[in-house]
């Protein structure tokens, strides 16, 4: 087989057959990835310009390695009668397991994770996107497979690469069981019955879609601590991959383990995830940007969608791309296409200036989930903090969703108002118009007690709030808990899972689920200005009694 080598940074070369080079990696679908940024970290790191063209060759020599150990583990203990021989075409396999490495983000929106929410119709609902899925895909057994839960389904990008995967790349997938086996992997969609080769299948999937580790999230880890700087553990990436094998899980069934050898950088792995995620992912100038960028993406999408086409679709990105009502034409949508539409379409906001001109925007009140808890969460809690949180909440989902509000200042306070007096206006039942006008009137205490504190101390501009996540540490997922770590101490495999006598880490699960940041325009005011004591006090006062 004729190969080619690309230099890397990480790995030295990666090597990729011809075929996949030239029916792949050159393709103008594939290319597009590199006007595809990897992060959001650029406000934090200047160095954070790598893209998803990168990562996704990263992901195909990771997934190299991984396949390779698991095969002669599968091969070794069919041979010597472990597992149960299965009649699966191993070769087969490989081939579109490393497919779907190459592939697994080729759906990825402009600027990544911010903008793949707009796949979902109203932001919310998976039921279009699965549908195209399906349809695709087009087999009965992956049709049974897909999850109705929201909190069970992959991430839109992973559901849209899977489309475009095989839409564009069809000649790769000429049998229907390859394209459910690629949609498989890239969704995280296991096979549910109960044959042998299913299990075998599953053990493929999980190897580039986990909860915990795989080789996605190896790449990502390892590089961004790279390209950025940012300090965190080694990740022994090889001494892990080698050391994958299978157990016995009963009849016919076999999952993935890991030897002795992989234990200390398993936890390497969770330190460096949990890591990234409390301190870069959940920084609140990454989480601005992100807001800013994102009510952008909103406005432009309701500015060119019609009720037959959409900017975020699996239309847009593929190279024969669509025609809009207005006569703008895109395909193969970057982030390059949405930088220049907002510069077209979107000039006159303060959005936009904040955007391009780093000196014009707000900065956060507090800049931790710890000083967040030390301001609000440990002065007070019961009733009074629920109620406050809640409608904190609200007020931040009803930002989020206002293409024309986006700030909380005077001409909100106007608009909350009117929309309360329309409210008893409406047709609504009265538990349905009770349930929205309590609602409207918590977002209008936070709204006002804000307005009303700027007006005390001589802020004149306007406030935004946004929610995040609180941080739940990686240790405390019952799926890093359940890994199987496998011994030969003995002639019989003494198998354990992982924090049963492994690891002495342990993730806690804390009160509360959020916290939210308040941000502000500094101008002529000093943080020392905002004493964030009165204004707890002000907002806490809203919501006693």
């Amino acid at each position: 087989m004729n190969v080619k080598r690309l230099k890397d940074p990480l790995y030295s070369y990666i090597e990729l057959p011809s075929d996949i080079l030239s029916g792949v990696v050159d393709t103008a679908p594939f290319q597009r990835l590199r006007r595809i940024m990897q992060t959001s970290y650029g406000p934090l790191f200047s160095s954070a310009v790598h893209n998803r063209f990168v990562h996704s060759l990263g992901v195909y020599h990771l997934g190299k390695i991984a396949i390779r150990s698991l095969c002669l583990e599968l091969e070794k203990q069919w041979t010597d009668g472990s597992l149960s021989r299965s009649d699966i075409d191993l070769e087969q396999l490989e081939y579109v397991f490393l497919l779907a490495c190459l592939l697994h983000d080729v759906g990825h929106a402009p600027f990544s994770h911010t903008g793949e929410i707009l796949y979902l119709k109203d932001n919310q609902d998976y039921g279009p996107l699965h549908q195209s899925l399906i349809e695709t895909v087009g087999t009965d057994t992956f049709k049974d497979d897909i999850p109705t839960q929201r909190s069970e389904s992959a991430a839109p990008h992973e559901i849209m690469s899977a489309i475009i995967g095989i839409r564009e790349f069809s000649s790769f997938f000429p049998e229907p069981w390859k394209k459910e086996f690629f949609a498989r992997c890239i969704t995280g969609y296991s096979y549910q019955d109960s044959t042998a080769e299913s299990y075998v299948r599953n053990c493929f999937i999980q190897l580039l879609n986990s909860k915990v580790i795989d080789v996605d999230k190896l790449d990502y880890l390892i590089r961004d601590a790279y390209i950025t700087g940012y300090c965190t553990v080694n990740i022994d990436y090889e001494r892990l991959l080698t050391s994958l094998t299978v157990i016995s899980e009963g009849e016919s069934g076999c999952s993935l383990a890991y030897y002795k050898g992989a234990v200390s950088v398993i936890e390497n792995v969770v330190y460096a995830h949990d890591s990234e995620r409390k301190w870069i992912q959940n920084h609140p100038i990454i989480l601005y940007e992100g807001y800013i960028l994102q009510h952008l993406m909103e406005y432009l999408a309701a500015r060119i969608d019609s009720d037959e086409k959409h900017l975020f679709s699996a239309e847009s990105l593929g190279k024969t791309g669509q025609c809009f009502q207005d006569g703008t034409e895109i395909r193969l949508l970057s982030d390059d296409d949405i930088i220049h539409m907002i510069k077209r379409y979107y000039t006159e906001n303060s959005m936009v200036s904040e955007y391009f001109e780093r000196c014009e925007r707000r900065h956060p009140l507090w800049k931790s989930e710890a000083e967040y808890k030390a301001f609000f969460q440990d002065y007070i809690s019961g009733a009074v903090l629920t109620n406050l949180e809640s409608a904190m909440e609200a007020t931040a989902k009803y930002l989020s969703k206002s293409v024309s509000n986006w700030v909380i200042n005077k001409d909100l306070l106007a608009v909350l108002e009117n929309d309360l007096s329309e409210l008893d206006k409406t047709e609504l039942d009265a538990r349905t118009r009770e349930t929205q006008k309590k609602e409207k009137q918590d977002i209008l205490k936070v709204v006002k007690t804000l307005v009303q504190y700027g007006e005390e101390i001589g802020y004149k501009d306007d406030f935004v709030l946004l929610k995040s996540s609180q941080f739940s540490s990686g240790f405390a997922k019952p799926d890093f808990s359940a890994i199987k770590i496998v011994f030969s101490i003995t002639d019989e495999p003494n198998i354990v899972n992982f924090s049963e006598k492994i690891s002495s880490v342990v993730g806690i699960n804390r009160g509360g689920s959020k916290f939210f940041y308040l941000y502000y325009k500094r101008n002529d005011l000093d943080t020392a200005v905002f004493e964030v004591t009165k204004l707890r006090k002000q907002l806490f006062a809203q919501f006693m009694g």
